[in-house]
C-alpha cells in the first residue's frame, strides 16, 4: 500500500485531528502549521478565519487559560469520506482566577492528504458561565463578546 493511500484511511484522518489537539494543548503553532493546508479555512462563531487567525486564537486562549499535555480528551470520532467529526472535552485552568474549567466541544474537519483543509467547531458557551468564569445573559439573551448589540 502506498504512503498516500495510508494517509487517507479513516484511522489516519482521525490521527491527524488528534495530533492537532495535542499540539494545540502545547501551543506548538510551528508544528501545527505543518498540519494545515495552505488554503485552510476555519468556521467559528466569531466568523471565518485562515491559518493566521487560527494561530492567533491559539495564542490568545493560551494567554487566558493554563493547558497541560492532556487538557483535551477525545471522546468520540467518526469519519465520513474526508470529514472527521470529533467530540472532545477540554480541561483548563483560568489564569486570572486559578479556577478549573471543563467544556465540551464538537469539531468537523475536512482532512485530505494528511492536512486539515477546513473545519467547523463549537464549544459550550454556557459551561464557562455555570462554572463561574463570567456572567450569564442579563435579559434572557446570550451576549457574545464582539457581537453587535441589539437595541
Amino acid at each position: 500500500m502506498r504512503d498516500d493511500t495510508i494517509s487517507e484511511t479513516p484511522e489516519a484522518k482521525k490521527a491527524v485531528f488528534r495530533r492537532l489537539v495535542e499540539l494545540y494543548a502545547r501551543a506548538d503553532v510551528n508544528a501545527l502549521e505543518g498540519l494545515m493546508d495552505t488554503h485552510y479555512v476555519g468556521h467559528t462563531a466569531a466568523g471565518p478565519r485562515d491559518w493566521n487567525g487560527f494561530r492567533q486564537s491559539i495564542l490568545n486562549f493560551h494567554a487566558l487559560f493554563d493547558y497541560v499535555e492532556d487538557s483535551f480528551t477525545v471522546e468520540d470520532q467518526f469519519v465520513d469520506g474526508d470529514t472527521v467529526a470529533t467530540r472532545m472535552t477540554a480541561h483548563v485552568r483560568n489564569r486570572e482566577t486559578g479556577k478549573p474549567m471543563t467544556m465540551m466541544g464538537i469539531n468537523l474537519a475536512v482532512i485530505r492528504g494528511g492536512k486539515i483543509h477546513e473545519e467547523w467547531n463549537t464549544w459550550e458557551v454556557m459551561a464557562s458561565v455555570a462554572q463561574g468564569h463570567g456572567s450569564g445573559p442579563d435579559n434572557g439573551s446570550l451576549s457574545i463578546r464582539g457581537a453587535p448589540k441589539s437595541t
